[in-house]
């Protein structure tokens, strides 16, 4: 099963690598990350854990790339 930030981090990773591609601007990269959230509403854990895995894609935090352990079920995305 996927976590949130497994989740989060495919869908932010391409952004990242296409801006990085295609020289884009700071606010287009920010206005792509944006418009890529995938959970609806922004807020509660899922939220945090975007912005979270945006800074440490980025290089602005560091993170463990490694298996997040699933804390019994609390952090598990259910489907995709």
């Amino acid at each position: 099963m996927k976590t949130w930030r497994d989740s989060a981090r495919s869908k932010i990773i391409p952004i990242l690598e296409q801006a990085r591609k295609e020289n884009w601007t700071e606010a287009r990269i920010k206005k792509a990350l944006f418009d890529a959230y995938p959970y609806g509403e922004r807020r509660c854990y899922p939220y945090k854990v975007w912005l979270d895995e945006i800074k440490v894609q980025r290089g602005l935090k560091k993170g463990k790339l490694t298996k997040h352990k699933d804390l019994a079920g609390q952090t598990t995305f259910l489907s995709e």
